[in-house]
């Protein structure tokens, strides 16, 4: 599993880009500056999380910090398919997030940070399926991957 290794920390490290860019000021309201976790909070609050839709795309959102821990987890028990597979919907949650809320309001750091954040994780993700793919695919043959 020597090929994994790279994209597989990469991918890890890269969810946890995209956790930290949550955290980030979001949106600035007066004198409170909101990470994307208090402005979903807000927006239910508002009565804007109206819709069975709207209301799935909060919940997923806060799983975000499962779905880091997940990634983690997988990385460290040598799982690298089930690893890039979250890793990519920790990215391409946290691209689409980052773009709602850039679309909607004028925002600060946090949607662009995930926006990048997303990015690199999506990336990462698919660099370690293409490993893992080349891996097995050596294991087939019965060689060694070098």
């Amino acid at each position: 599993m020597g090929g994994t290794t790279k994209p597989m920390i990469a991918t890890v490290v890269a969810c946890l880009a995209a956790l930290a860019a949550a955290l980030l000021p979001w949106l600035r309201t007066g004198q409170a500056r909101r990470s994307a976790f208090a402005l979903a909070r807000s927006a239910d609050a508002l009565g804007f999380i109206d819709s069975p839709v709207r209301r799935g795309l909060v919940v997923a959102w806060y799983l975000l910090p499962f779905l880091t821990a997940a990634v983690w987890t997988a990385a460290a028990v040598q799982r690298p398919g089930a690893a890039a597979a979250i890793g990519a919907v920790v990215g391409a949650m946290s691209i689409a997030a980052g773009a709602i809320v850039i679309a909607l309001v004028k925002a600060e750091t946090g949607p662009v940070a995930a926006i990048a954040t997303g990015g690199v994780a999506l990336g990462s993700s698919a660099w370690l399926a293409a490993e893992r793919r080349r891996t097995m695919k050596g294991m087939e043959r019965g060689g060694g991957v070098t």
